[in-house]
């Protein structure tokens, strides 16, 4: 059954989709008055955006983990290529929030 699912295209979803349920957690038990829009004009303009989601990236490691302890390399290694673009958005998203 693991093999259906041992795949770098699984992994990658697997590690964009975990951040982005993460943030949603976050917003619902932080800050649920207030709305969205508010909340992620208020992330961006306080420059905190980075921060929050580098906090959303950080359990991948636990589903890299978790692939690795199943033996799907292949999904383990999708997670870690999806941490890396997240990464990488983090930091053009720091450059970009430092440079306004």
């Amino acid at each position: 059954m693991m093999k259906k699912y041992n795949s770098v295209g699984f992994g990658i979803a697997a590690g964009i989709v975990l951040p982005v349920i993460v943030y949603m957690v976050l917003y619902f038990a932080k800050v649920q008055d207030v709305r969205y829009t508010l909340f992620s004009d208020y992330t961006i303009l306080s420059s905190i955006l980075p921060v929050l989601i580098s906090h959303c990236i950080l359990p991948n490691i636990i589903l890299f983990f978790i692939f690795n302890w199943l033996d799907a390399m292949l999904s383990a290694k999708g997670v870690v290529i999806a941490t890396v673009i997240l990464a990488a958005g983090v930091f053009i998203t720091k450059m970009t929030i430092s440079l306004l």
